[in-house]
């Protein structure tokens, strides 16, 4: 008789203990319109939240008559009891016991008006994965569904599958309602459109998440007063900053009405790696706001005429302002751009936010770590991490970053197309050896590139990284033997009249193109520990490169042109000569080195269609 006594104790004893709770809890509710959703504003929602966190929206969802799937084990009807002492309505049923007849009574609450809930990984896991039964109750049921997240501290968690969450009295209460996602139609892809549920879902809970811990929100309010303090003094600042940059600092920016994707780089290199895909956002009808931090990349914006400004300062005021303007449906920025006031205000919005080109450095995993657990709350409320390399994403998880939204996808850079070199330029520097083009290269490489390519009957083509550095490489060339002369005299007078074995470039510019007119190429930053430039642009023109074994900002790609043969990687002068031979004799089709580019190419623009895909930016917004 213990059993039954206890059922019907669960209905008073379940209200009793969550209403006394739930008095002194301190709950936060987050939304992102103006008013909650479901069937209060006469619009009935599909709500979904993980099933180890459904006790505090027990709570604040109280009397509001939804109705919630429930199992139709004995677990379930304690928890049938309990959410009917609530005031919630239930239909019985789950995959193993009942499940089409469920889907069809939870459907048919939906289309007469009612709003309902369920728990997309229960009632037996795997936590926090959608099962497909959400997608045939979205879809019959034809109401938007809305993910919920919620979270506490202190709080106990439970033992079980789900980890459930049990919030003590007095704990801090996050509640997060995330923005509606399209019913499911007949013609969708189901797996897409469960992907999508389950990304925004973990979105929402670990936004939640943040907004429960103690220590994010500590770190959190002495970033606003911090802002607040330097307010004035930005103020002052942008004083003396042209009117437009001052204008655009401060977030006052034209207004739109087409929701853009907001894509920040800090300057070129950056936006360069944004531009394949804002190209892409373009040709899928998606709007894109560039923002940027240098003059540099303003001008950069301006040329490639994109709509953009800078981005605001990191000041609340600024950040909020420039939001509201734009309403972005998403923030996308490059590389190692972490604005955190800009990024938690666009979480506050509802705007999902992603990375690309993703890196984060030793030294800078050490700083983030001074900040405690914010960096890492912070960036688990992304959709998405696209890293550079294995090494950068494995420094994003030892941060704390959530492992299921790293993902490596390699360096953007290599879909910036620029172009191939005019003709001209090959036929301007008049010789039938083959031609050796070293770009970028540092201090203490011209000389070991210069004996190579004598030793191996190269003519070289040296392109400093820098061009104030134009004099010293003069003179390693004279000192070396060479008679080399300048681009900038070269291209402007007829080959014939010059006496030369080599070219120094000296005009900024002109790389990415230089090496389309080359047989072979190095990329500086190699030989030395630099860790490397652009060992991409070489490839996309067709041309076998030559690295140093300091190349880690471009590791994850020299593995997979290394495993394709069109990269080699030497560290001697010795090995660059018999490379450089090898390639003579052996010379590679520049169509299969294209092809070996392409590969890389087609996986990473797979990698950020999925992206693209999970955080819904081509659905119009739902307004419930």
């Amino acid at each position: 008789m213990r059993t039954p006594d206890l059922l019907r104790l669960s209905k008073g004893l379940g209200r009793i203990v969550l209403r006394l709770i739930g008095l002194f809890w301190r709950v936060r509710y987050v939304r992102f319109g103006p008013f909650r959703a479901g069937r209060a504003r006469n619009k009935s929602a599909l709500f979904a939240f993980w099933h180890g966190r459904q006790l505090p929206l027990v709570h604040t969802h109280r009397n509001e008559d939804v109705t919630v799937l429930v199992s139709r084990n004995k677990d379930g009807q304690y928890a049938s009891n309990v959410l009917h002492s609530m005031g919630f309505q239930t239909v019985r049923g789950s995959s193993s016991r009942g499940g089409f007849e469920a889907v069809r009574s939870i459907s048919v609450v939906l289309r007469n008006g009612f709003d309902a809930a369920v728990t997309p990984d229960g009632p037996r896991g795997p936590a926090q994965s959608v099962k497909s039964g959400l997608a045939h109750i979205s879809r019959l049921g034809n109401r938007p569904l809305v993910p919920m997240g919620a979270s506490a501290w202190p709080a106990i968690r439970l033992a079980s599958w789900d980890r459930f969450l049990l919030p003590l009295p007095f704990a801090r209460v996050g509640i997060v309602e995330g923005r509606p996602i399209h019913a499911m139609k007949r013609e969708d892809d189901p797996q897409h459109w469960t992907e999508r549920v389950e990304t925004e879902l973990k979105r929402v809970t670990a936004y939640a998440d943040m907004l429960a811990s103690p220590s994010a929100m500590f770190l959190t309010r002495i970033l606003r007063i911090t802002g607040a303090l330097l307010h004035p003094l930005c103020s002052i600042a942008l004083l003396f900053r042209p009117p437009r940059e001052r204008m655009e600092r401060k977030g006052i920016v034209q207004s739109t009405k087409s929701n853009p994707v907001w894509m920040h780089g800090s300057s070129l290199g950056e936006l360069n790696g944004l531009m394949p895909y804002a190209q892409y956002l373009k040709e899928n009808g998606i709007p894109v706001w560039i923002t940027c931090f240098t003059p540099s990349g303003r001008s950069f914006i301006e040329r490639m005429g994109l709509p953009g400004s800078y981005i605001p300062l990191d000041v609340r005021e600024y950040a909020e302002q420039f939001i509201r303007r734009i309403k972005p449906r998403a923030f996308i920025l490059a590389e190692t751009e972490i604005w955190p006031v800009n990024i938690l205000s666009a979480l506050k919005s509802g705007v999902p936010c992603m990375m690309i080109n993703a890196r984060l450095s030793p030294k800078s995993l050490r700083g983030f770590r001074f900040m405690g657990s914010l960096p890492a709350r912070m960036l688990s409320c992304f959709t998405g991490i696209l890293s550079r390399s294995d090494e950068d994403g494995k420094r994003f998880l030892q941060m704390g970053v959530d492992d299921g939204i790293v993902r490596t996808s390699g360096d953007s850079k290599i879909l910036a197309d620029s172009g191939d070199p005019p003709a001209q330029w090959r036929e301007a520097l008049n010789t039938d050896k083959p031609v050796l083009v070293a770009g970028s290269t540092r201090n203490n490489e011209e000389e070991t590139i210069l004996i190579a390519a004598r030793s191996a009957d190269y003519f070289p083509l040296i392109v400093p990284r820098h061009l104030d550095r134009i004099d010293d490489v003069w003179e390693i060339m004279l000192r070396n033997g060479y008679s080399p002369v300048k681009w900038s005299k070269l291209i402007g007078s007829p080959a014939e009249t010059l006496d030369f074995d080599s070219v120094l470039v000296d005009v900024h510019g002109v790389l990415a193109q230089m090496y389309g007119a080359g047989d072979a190429a190095f990329v500086g930053g190699t030989l030395v520990p630099v860790g490397g430039h652009n060992i991409l642009e070489p490839v996309m023109r067709g041309i076998p490169v030559i690295i140093g074994p300091h190349h880690s900002s471009f590791a994850e790609a020299v593995t997979s042109m290394t495993e394709l043969g069109i990269a080699h990687i030497v560290s001697s002068q010795e090995e660059i000569t018999d490379v450089l031979a090898m390639l003579r004799n052996s010379p590679l089709k520049r169509e299969d080195v294209i092809n070996g580019f392409d590969r890389m190419k087609g996986n990473m623009l797979d990698d950020f269609e999925g992206l693209i895909r999970r955080s819904g930016l081509i659905e119009p917004e739902i307004n419930l």
